[in-house]
């Protein structure tokens, strides 16, 4: 057979696992029709991936099937990792360099020619009549240019292995091949001789011979043989048509037969393909093997094949067994695992039966350590730890259940219980019998009895007795039975009920049967005749003579009660008492009984019928004298002298009844009610409603139903608190502070209120005066007349003993407040210092302490009560706000000042202020203000003119407005905020309060908008196509943007003039920009204009004449100012003359011409015209 190449045999795998990083995805290399240097890579290979002989190429990689070569390359930035055969991350560019000579211009004029590579010494050219073709040497030879040929060779040094000197100066002996693990080389005379090893066979060095081994990996096949029996057959590393035998722990490499491979489970050659390791189906195998050959079935341990000629016939082995091939018959064995089972009778008792390992319909019998296996009956599977066959499912192997044991079965057949190995199952007519063995034995299936054992472990106690005297010993895991040992043989003994085996007295006493305890001092210090509870056994009684116990059995079907003294019918199992129905089955006419469960009452029994009867209420059954006496209902218990010594009247609480009452009187004991639907109250012995069963008093509400009007009832836990009935509803008053509510006296009588103690005393001896409480801060006493009037300080006050008065205080320490509102406006409201439910009202500076509406507190913030918790102080939450309050009620939001609630049919309705606004708590209104601060803004428009606009202090989107003094918030067109300074909105972001960059301030916006530049005031913007065009307010003017005009103003401090001539006369006045620049006044309004190039305003007579504007100076003076030309751009009309109250200026196309009014007439700007006036001091007549 052809010698495999070590690739071979793991091609899949490193198929699946060494092809480029993405297995998905093969990128094919294109080789060059005369490039056959990846031919050769393959020789020998039929499954394997080399590296691209040409380290320059270092991302290809050849694929070898079959002897065939496929060229791939890694996906870009891999490369092919020569040791790990798989692609990883890399550089190509980092790949070996080498001159690569033009071999098609090489070969071009030669016909038949090899040349060697000079760069790389495994590749080599041929040329053809004038063609270059490339080839490469197999792996581990290289080109021999002078051989040409390819030799054994070493890629890294480029060195000829000449083998044929390999032994020269050697002695005799061997030599591993430097390239083929499974040849060597002998030397013999120094001469050299290749050997190769046997198949499945590589040289070891250190052995110097050839061993079983790896022939791809080279790697021996180590140890493997070691602590194996000899002949154990294992499978050769990498050759299924071979098998390694061992021997003495050594591996010896042997063929199978030819067409045959190793099936390793059966240990054993069959037919198969050597090449793809597949075993022949069944249908193949017997062609070409001898008549009579047996193999393993290929595919089940428990099949083999005959072959009958050429036929394969399949044959099952016996039920619980395997094929086992060296001896070509079937044994004992695992059918799910196919392993034999050998030894697993050795050293055990004839007719042991153990569990087979894979069927449990079946079971393996011992007999002289030889395993045979045997069936269970039809229906039935092994029970192992009972080693005994039982109704079961043979498929699922499930133990039928108890009450489907017996389908099918014979009388008295019986089973061991499938959980309880002191249990039995035995069938009667087709039923289960579940019956018990004696405790200290445990059923034994195989002699279908029970058995000493131990019932918990189920360990049977067969020798026991085995090398003992005759005698007692006790039982080895139960106490209330023994062991009576002769000749050898166990007796088992139970002791009598209620007692237990002690070993010192070989005989039984009494004790507890469960924990096995001697009941030593049961009866000490009992006197003769007393009746005891036996400890563990509920229908026994231990009865104490002379401090020793004797038992005595309660009645059949009755056991004994340690509180009545008595026996009564109950179950001795449960130790449960029976149910009244029950009691008196089997039970004697007129015999009376303790109630099972209630001691106020008792079963008299009318033949088997039970009559109940009931003590009176507050009463129970006294066992003694079987009547009825005053007790605890819930204990049982009899009261006795609990009204000795105690005062006729007195009124003591009943220990189980809370509606019933000890009344005593002579120091008897006398059970009285309370009213109905009354229970008494002990602190104030006293009835009040509530509630019989739960004891619980009624609730405030209902405490008044059916009571007449001015009933009054202690409240039900506050002693300072009294209910007061007014039509039927209980409406709860309370004592003042420091005074508790009498139910007896039903007032309110001083006292503490905490520990509900009464100051009857606290006024006398004392002078009519107001002291201190002893307990509170919040009222005083009136003491008159050695009597004491309480009197309550006004909330939110305490009483100052210095003052004879209260005064507004921290009413939880005690601490005064003073001048709480000095400096405070009138009407200003304060929080109180500890009672969130008050506030204080400032007026004349004097603090007034006002209560919120019941369930409400002060929220600050808004100056308004809001729905509240006066305990915590914190505000309801919006869900529960608005119960009980009427409809469009308006409060606060607790945690938002710009949003309140408005209550509707009980349910809080949020809504939001408009945008800029806070709810003002007073007027239930929004009003401007501040949303983060929440402050208002209501003073801000104040001495500001109609239309002033003014920055909103939380949202740059908005802006305020004034009107007449009132402040309003105004938003910005969309993508717009607030500038101040310019008074109008701008393009910007309103979330960052950002103005939009120049360039941006136009971008979807209509054309013709006109904006203020961002940084000069001189400047404004003009919007087309969605573009500024920048455009300039003349000299002396800047751009308000309210007015979407040029007005004048200085434009070095943006400062508007337009104001400037409001309340002047008509003239010129200086423009503090410049000196040549001046503001002309007309009838109250303000225009600017520049004096002509080279002029500057003269500083004394306000007209323009020549001079320097730089440095403001003059040039010499004429004797007559000239006038300028005003009318340059103005429209037609009369204008103020600059310095001539009789002269006016009239323009005429932009022409100026010069004109005096008449006679005792000057001119006046605000009719643009002449009127009566002295010319001298221009003062209008």
């Amino acid at each position: 057979m052809r010698r495999k190449s070590r690739f071979e045999v793991v091609a899949l795998v490193l198929l699946a696992f060494a092809l480029p990083v993405k297995p998905d995805e093969k990128l094919a290399y294109s080789v060059a029709k005369n490039d056959h240097s990846i031919e050769s890579v393959c020789v020998g290979v039929n499954a394997g991936i080399h590296p691209h002989p040409d380290p320059a190429l270092c991302y290809v990689f050849i694929t070898c099937t079959f002897e065939q070569s496929t060229a791939y390359q890694c996906a870009e930035g891999f490369v092919f990792d020569r040791a790990m055969l798989r692609c990883i991350p890399g550089d190509r560019d980092q790949c070996p360099e080498r001159t690569e000579p033009d071999w098609d211009q090489f070969c071009s004029g030669v016909s038949y020619a090899f040349y060697a590579h000079p760069a790389v010494c495994w590749e080599f050219v041929f040329c053809s009549l004038g063609n270059a073709n490339r080839y490469s040497c197999p792996m581990g030879e290289i080109w021999s240019q002078r051989e040409g040929a390819c030799l054994p060779g070493n890629w890294d040094t480029c060195e000829l292995l000449e083998l044929e000197l390999s032994c020269q100066n050697r002695s005799d002996g061997v030599l591993p091949h430097p390239t083929d693990c499974t040849s060597f080389l002998e030397c013999n005379n120094g001469q050299t001789t290749i050997s190769e090893c046997s198949r499945g066979e590589v040289f070891d060095q250190t052995l110097e011979r050839c061993v079983a081994g790896n022939t791809e990996t080279c790697v021996r096949a180590d140890n493997v043989c070691r602590d194996r029996a000899d002949g154990t057959v294992l499978a050769h590393p990498n050759e299924c048509d071979l098998f390694m035998l061992c021997q003495g722990g050594q591996e010896v490499a042997n063929p199978c037969p030819s067409g045959e491979i190793l099936n390793v489970q059966a240990q054993f050659c069959v037919p198969g393909n050597a090449d793809t390791c597949r075993f022949h189906p069944v249908e193949t195998m017997c062609q070409n093997a001898s008549v009579g050959a047996i193999y393993p079935h290929p595919n089940s341990c428990t099949q083999f094949v005959s072959c009958i000629t050429s036929q394969g016939v399949t044959t099952f082995c016996p039920a619980g067994q395997i094929f086992h091939a060296p001896s070509g018959s079937c044994r004992v064995g695992n059918t799910n695992t196919c392993e034999l089972i050998v030894d697993v009778c050795e050293g055990q008792a004839d007719f042991s039966v153990l569990e087979h390992p894979s069927i449990c319909s079946l079971f393996i019998w011992c007999q002289g350590g030889t395993v045979t296996v045997q069936p269970c009956p039809n229906g039935e599977i092994l029970r192992p730890d009972a080693q005994f066959c039982v109704p079961g499912n043979q498929l699922t192997c499930e133990f039928d259940p108890i009450d489907r044991m017996c389908v099918g079965q014979i009388d008295s057949v019986s089973f061991p219980h499938p959980t309880e190995c002191a249990q039995f199952v035995a069938c009667f007519r087709g039923e289960t019998l579940v019956q018990t063995c004696p405790k200290g034995s445990v059923y034994h299936a195989s002699t279908r009895s029970c058995v000493p054992g131990n019932d918990d472990t189920c360990e049977r106690f067969d020798s026991i007795c085995s090398g003992r005297l005759d005698g007692i010993i006790p039982h080895p895991t139960t106490c209330n039975a023994f062991v009576y040992c002769t000749s050898g043989q166990a007796v088992f003994e139970q002791c009598g009920p209620g007692t237990i085996f002690k070993q010192g007295l070989s005989g039984c006493v009494v004790g507890n049967t469960e924990t096995c305890t001697e009941a030593k001092t049961i009866c000490t210090d009992h006197a003769d005749h007393t009746l005891v509870g036996h400890p563990s056994e509920c229908n026994l009684i231990v009865v104490c003579m002379m401090q020793q116990p004797t038992l005595r059995s309660c009645p059949a079907g009755e056991i004994f009660n340690s509180t009545t003294l008595l026996c009564i019918p109950g179950d001795l199992n449960t130790c449960q008492v029976h149910p009244v129905e029950t009691m008196c089955r089997n039970r004697e006419y007129g015999a009376v009984y303790p109630h099972p469960s209630d001691c106020t009452q008792f079963v008299r029994c009318a033949g088997e019928q039970p009559n109940v009867q009931v003590c009176p209420a507050g009463h129970v059954l006294h066992h003694s004298s079987m009547s009825c006496r005053p007790g605890d209902t819930n204990t049982c218990e009899v009261m006795e002298n609990v009204c000795q010594n105690q005062t006729d009247g007195v009124i003591l609480q009943h220990p189980s009844l809370c509606g019933h009452f000890v009344w005593c009187e002579g120091g008897a004991i006398t059970i009285n009610p309370c009213p109905v639907g009354e229970i008494l109250r002990p602190d104030v012995q006293f009835c009040v409603p509530g509630n019989l069963t739960t004891c619980e008093y009624a609730p405030i509400d209902r405490m008044c139903l059916g009571q007449a009007d001015h009933i009054r009832f202690p409240h039900p836990t506050e002693c300072s608190s009294f209910v007061a009935c007014q039509g039927q509803n209980g409406v709860v008053q309370s004592c003042p502070a420091g005074s508790v509510y009498s139910a007896k006296a039903r007032s309110c009588m001083p006292g503490n209120e905490a520990t509900c103690e009464r100051f009857e005393n606290i006024c006398f001896g004392r002078p009519e005066s107001m002291i201190a409480h002893p307990n509170t801060c919040t009222a005083y006493i009136h003491c008159s007349s050695n009597l004491a009037v309480y009197q309550q300080c006004a909330p939110g006050t305490v009483f100052e003993p210095s003052l004879g008065g209260c005064v507004v205080g921290n009413t939880a320490t005690c601490t005064r407040n003073d001048g709480m509102c000095v400096g405070q406006s009138d009407g200003s409201i304060l929080t109180h210092p500890n009672e969130c439910d008050l506030y204080i009202l400032c007026v004349s500076q004097q603090a007034a302490p006002l209560r919120c509406p019941p369930g409400e507190i002060l929220n600050e913030q808004a100056q308004i009560c809001a729905p509240g918790n006066v305990t915590s102080c914190q505000f309801n939450p919006v869900e529960t706000m608005c119960h009980n309050k009427v409809n469009n009620a308006i409060y606060p939001h607790p945690n938002d000042c710009s949003r309140f609630v408005q209550c509707s049919d009980g349910q809080g309705i949020v809504k939001d202020c408009p945008p800029g606004e806070i709810l003002h708590g007073s007027t239930r209104t929004c009003r401007p203000g501040n949303t983060a601060t929440c402050q208002f803004l209501d003073g801000v428009c104040q001495g500001r003119p109609d239309g002033w606009v003014i920055e909103h202090q939380s949202l740059c989107g908005h802006f305020i407005q004034c009107q007449q003094g009132v402040a309003s918030v105004h938003s910005c067109p969309g993508g717009e905020i607030l500038r101040p300074d310019a008074q109008l909105c701008v393009p910007g972001n309103p979330t960052s309060c950002v103005f939009d960059p120049v360039e941006q301030m136009c971008m979807g916006r209509p054309d013709g908008r006109v904006y203020p530049h961002p940084n000069n005031c001189t400047q404004y913007l003009r919007c087309q196509n969605s573009q500024p065009t920048l455009e300039t307010c003349r000299p002396g003017t800047i751009f308000r943007a309210t007015t979407q005009s040029c007005v004048a103003g200085n434009g070095d401090t943006c400062t508007f003039l337009d104001y400037s001539c409001a309340g002047r006369p008509d003239g010129v006045i200086p423009h503090p920009e410049g000196c040549a620049l001046f503001l002309l006044c007309t009838s109250g309004t303000t225009a600017a204009f520049r004096c002509p190039e080279g002029e500057i305003l003269h500083p004394e007579f306000l007209v323009c004449a020549a001079g320097n504007a730089d440095d403001c100076s003059l040039a010499p003076v004429t004797t007559e100012p000239p006038i300028i030309s005003v009318c340059e751009g103005r429209p037609d009309g009369n204008y103020t003359h600059p310095l001539l109250c009789y002269m006016f200026i009239h323009c005429t196309n932009g022409a100026t011409e010069i004109r005096s009014c008449p006679k005792d007439q000057i001119f006046v700007g605000a009719i643009r015209g002449c009127a009566p006036g002295n010319q001298e001091s221009c003062i209008p007549l």
